[in-house]
């Protein structure tokens, strides 16, 4: 039957004379390059606290921001803690870390087209945290250990691989999955390793010795870098570039050299946008800055600040840059009361405009890829 289905969009790309990808079970991707297309910004809310998140929409055309969208369309929450998402040809694809689902939303209307319901098929992990997609597939870490293959055009998980404890935010880089292996629930001995994941056969190619407490990779796409969020103590969270090479016996290697303390980065026009804010008691002190992989040159970052960074993201088709952020309850960021997202432009320096969410724990931020 499937075999039908490939050969009727095949028929059909070839009648339109549209682009379709030669991938057999690719989705032509929707904007074209130069085009504003909207930036979604996922609420985790707060679930111990019973505060529900959702899907934020922000018009860069228009410089609003449509709130609470999914709900709006479907007449239900997307569920507990929505934590990754991406925006991947006409749909967008949702995971909730504590409902332990999948929603697979058209990008037109917010309607959802299916609900994948995770602890069924406990198999392919859980507990989705982050998404990538690339030629027709979206490639998920899930909490629980492993990294799951959905297939846009079945929209099933028809692939996974076990890859470690607690795999938390990926990147696509070289044509491969790197997957930092965090083991975030170890408290106090968190992970020291990352894995490289081979998308086409889905297996682990390599392994190898990272910082401490590892949890966001980075592409730039030349370089590549590596958030370690060390053990929220006496070491502090680094951002590394991660840098392939070759040993004496000419076996592959990837060695992690220090930038500067982050909490937060993220790729920005080639280079990198770097924020350290550490929780302190009081007032929060943050240092921002940027770090060129070329000239191996970090510089202030002349930036006007939001409250309390919790997501930082830059949108390559806009060429944006956007900072998601808690509000202060007095001294301290509040994780109960809705958030905001600011919005720079395409230098990362001037504010054009400030989007007020409706919910609280901004914490992802995407665009449809380029």
């Amino acid at each position: 039957m499937r075999k039908y289905l490939y050969l009727s969009i095949a028929a059909l790309c070839a009648a339109s004379l549209a682009s379709c990808s030669s991938d057999d079970n690719n989705e032509p991707e929707v904007p074209v390059t130069g085009q504003k297309s909207p930036v979604y910004v996922l609420n985790q809310g707060n679930f111990y606290n019973a505060i529900e998140g959702g899907l934020s929409v922000i018009d860069l055309e228009e410089k609003t921001i449509s709130n609470n969208v999914f709900k709006s369309a479907n007449n239900r929450s997307l569920g507990d803690t929505p934590q990754c998402g991406v925006a991947y040809g006409s749909k967008i694809y949702v995971g909730t870390s504590q409902s332990n689902t999948i929603e697979i939303i058209d990008r037109a209307s917010y309607l959802s087209y299916k609900q994948i319901r995770l602890s069924e098929n406990p198999q392919n992990g859980t507990s989705p945290y982050s998404m990538v997609a690339d030629k027709g597939y979206v490639y998920i870490s899930m909490y629980d250990g492993y990294l799951a293959r959905l297939d846009t055009l079945t929209m099933t998980i028809d692939k996974s691989v076990a890859v470690g404890a607690n795999p938390d935010q990926i990147a696509l880089h070289n044509g491969k999955i790197f997957v930092p292996v965090s083991e975030g629930m170890n408290w106090p001995d968190y992970g020291r390793t990352a894995c490289i994941v081979d998308p086409k056969s889905m297996t682990v190619e390599k392994k190898f010795n990272v910082g401490l407490n590892p949890t966001q990779f980075i592409s730039t796409g030349s370089n590549l870098f590596l958030l370690c969020k060390g053990n929220y103590a006496d070491v502090p969270s680094t951002l590394y570039e991660i840098t392939e090479g070759t040993d004496d016996n000419n076996n592959q290697t990837y060695v992690s050299s220090t930038i500067c303390n982050a909490t937060l980065a993220a790729a920005f026009n080639g280079s990198v946008a770097i924020i350290d804010e550490p929780f302190v008691e009081g007032a929060p002190q943050a240092t921002y800055r940027t770090y060129d992989p070329e000239t191996k040159a970090l510089s202030d970052w002349n930036i006007e600040q939001p409250d309390y960074a919790n997501a930082i993201y830059f949108d390559s088709m806009s060429g944006n840059l956007f900072i998601a952020s808690y509000v202060m309850n007095g001294m301290y960021p509040s994780y109960d009361l809705p958030g905001y997202v600011n919005v720079y432009d395409t230098t990362g320096e001037n504010l054009l405009f400030k989007a007020d969410l409706e919910a609280a724990g901004p914490a992802c931020m995407f665009s449809h890829k380029k």
